[in-house]
C-alpha cells in the first residue's frame, strides 16, 4: 500500500458498552492499525466510559445524546490523522478492514470515501453492498426507496468500483475533503447523512468507491430496539429524507418527499397513531424552519458544481446504469 497514512477511527456510542467489548479489540488487531481510536460518546448512562478506558481509547464524552451525525463531526474535529473512519459501535471486523479501505482510497486523489461490505452479525446474509442509483424498484430486498420514485440499489461487483454513497456505519473518508464539505449536515441527526455526503462529494468530482475486499460483520439496527432509540430512528429518517430531497434533489422528488410525508401525518391521525403523528408534526415543523437556509444551500452548491440538480441526477443514474 506504500506509506501509511495517520488513520483516526471514530466510534459513536450511546449505551454500547457490551458492543464496545467486541468492537474495540477488533480494531486495535487489525494489520494496519488507526493511529487511534476515538469514542464519542452519546450520553450514556452504562459501563461505558470504563469499557473504553480499559481498551485504553480516547474518551470523548457529549453532555447529551446530539445524535449520529453531530457526534461524528465532534469525533472528526478532535481527529489527528489525515485519514477518518467512522463506524459503529456494533460491528467486527475481518483482519484486514482497514488495510483494504485505505488501501483503495489512497489509489487516487481524486477518491474522498471507500464502503465495505457489511454482513449481518452471523455472516449469513449481505446487509450492505455496492450502491447505485436507480428510478426502478427491484423486488430483491436490496433495494430501497430513498424518495418517492428514486431508489438506491445494491449489487454484489467482483471488485472495487465507483458508488453512490457508502455506508455511515463504516465510512473512511480523506479529512481535508470531508472538512472542505463541511462535514456531516448536522441536521440529519440519524439518517441519510451518509447519501448527503457522498452525494455533495460526487457534485466536486470526488468519488465513493466500495471495496468487497473489505470485511465487516454489523448488528444492523440494534441501538434501535429500545424504544427511545426506535423512537430517535423514525424521526432521524424522517427530517433526514426532508433534508436531503430538499437541498439535492430536484424540485419533483423534494415535492414528492413532502407530500409523502404530509400524507403519512393524515394517514397517522387517521388510524390514532398520536405519537407517530406528534413526531411528524415535529419533523415538518423544524425542517419548515430551515427551508430558507435550506434553498440557500442548494444555490451555492449547484452554482460552484457548475451543473443543475437534473444534471448531477442524470450523472448518478448513468453511473449507476453503465457500473462505472
Amino acid at each position: 500500500m506504500g506509506s501509511v497514512p495517520r488513520i483516526s477511527a471514530i466510534i459513536v456510542n450511546w449505551n454500547g458498552a457490551g458492543d464496545l467489548a467486541t468492537c474495540l479489540p477488533g480494531l486495535k488487531e487489525q494489520s494496519v492499525r488507526p493511529f487511534e481510536i476515538i469514542v464519542v460518546d452519546n450520553g450514556s448512562s452504562d459501563a461505558s466510559k470504563a469499557t473504553a478506558q480499559q481498551q485504553g481509547v480516547r474518551w470523548l464524552p457529549l453532555e447529551r445524546n446530539h445524535g449520529y451525525a453531530p457526534a461524528l463531526n465532534r469525533g472528526a474535529a478532535a481527529a489527528v490523522g489525515n485519514v477518518l473512519l467512522f463506524l459503529n459501535n456494533d460491528m467486527r471486523f475481518h483482519c484486514d478492514f482497514v488495510h483494504e479501505l485505505c488501501g483503495e482510497l489512497m489509489k487516487d486523489e481524486s477518491v474522498f470515501a471507500a464502503d465495505a461490505l457489511q454482513y449481518d452479525w452471523e455472516g449469513k446474509e449481505k446487509v450492505h453492498l455496492a450502491t447505485a442509483l436507480s428510478l426502478k424498484r427491484l423486488e430483491d430486498g436490496l433495494t430501497v426507496e430513498t424518495v418517492p420514485g428514486l431508489f438506491i440499489r445494491q449489487t454484489a461487483p467482483e471488485g472495487p468500483r465507483p458508488v453512490l454513497m457508502a455506508s455511515g456505519a463504516n465510512i473512511m473518508v480523506r479529512k481535508d475533503m470531508f472538512e472542505a464539505l463541511g462535514g456531516f449536515d448536522e441536521r440529519m441527526r440519524a439518517g441519510h447523512e451518509d447519501t448527503d455526503i457522498c452525494w455533495r462529494a460526487w457534485m466536486r468530482g470526488w468519488k465513493t468507491i466500495f471495496v468487497p475486499s473489505a470485511v465487516c460483520w454489523h448488528r444492523v439496527s440494534r441501538s434501535s430496539r429500545t424504544m427511545e432509540g426506535s423512537a430517535v430512528r423514525i424521526r432521524g429518517t424522517l427530517e433526514g429524507r426532508l433534508i436531503f430531497a430538499t437541498k439535492l434533489l430536484p424540485r419533483r422528488y423534494a415535492a414528492a418527499a413532502w407530500r409523502n410525508t404530509v400524507l403519512g401525518l393524515v394517514k397517522d391521525l387517521l388510524t390514532f397513531r398520536w405519537s407517530r403523528a406528534g413526531t411528524r408534526v415535529q419533523v415538518l415543523w423544524g425542517v419548515s424552519r430551515c427551508l430558507p437556509d435550506l434553498f440557500r444551500e442548494r444555490r451555492r452548491l449547484f452554482d460552484v458544481a457548475g451543473r443543475t440538480s437534473e444534471d448531477q441526477m442524470r450523472r448518478l443514474l448513468a453511473m449507476g446504469e453503465s457500473g462505472r
